[in-house]
């Protein structure tokens, strides 16, 4: 029983804090880039037992008149070296539609995974909300987690 209490109070603490960090809000573009992190394992008790975790990328279209062109999505291990694509071609996203994707998995050892969402539209519309949802589960004890994408400025 403990070991429960342990458990729920670990993960009731780290909802919390992903419902606090408020994910900054970029104005009006006609292109961007959307960072967001992912998580392939779960700590879930004080012995370090991990559960993995499974993730499905969700590309929201903040627009109510415009469509959104994703261009690509692409995976970064968590040594930041370039995984493999979401997408295989540029995926349309109708105004207020969702655009869902399984995310692949980088290989054990490489650290907490990361994608770039890469989205253009004809004319300037808010940058598409974009959200990682990951599960897992081993017998009776299951676990989810969400974070959301930070829009980045254009590096020098």
């Amino acid at each position: 029983m403990p070991m429960f209490r342990f458990a729920l109070c670990a993960t009731l603490c780290l909802a919390a804090l992903l419902c606090l960090a408020a994910p900054a809000r970029a104005q009006s573009a006609s292109q961007g880039l959307i960072y967001a992190p992912l998580y392939q394992e779960a700590v879930i008790d004080h012995r370090g037992r991990r559960l993995d975790l499974a993730a499905t990328v969700y590309v929201r279209n903040l627009s109510r008149k415009h469509p959104l062109k994703i261009e690509a999505v692409t995976l970064y291990d968590g040594q930041g070296r370039m995984g493999p694509q979401c997408i295989k071609e540029p995926q349309r996203v109708a105004p207020l539609a969702t655009l869902r994707l399984p995310s692949p998995r980088c290989p054990k050892g490489t650290g907490e995974p990361s994608i770039l969402v890469r989205w253009s539209a004809a004319q300037p519309v808010r940058p598409p909300l974009v959200e990682v949802l990951m599960m897992g589960t081993a017998g009776q004890q299951g676990i989810s987690v969400t974070s959301q994408g930070v829009p980045l400025e254009p590096e020098p």
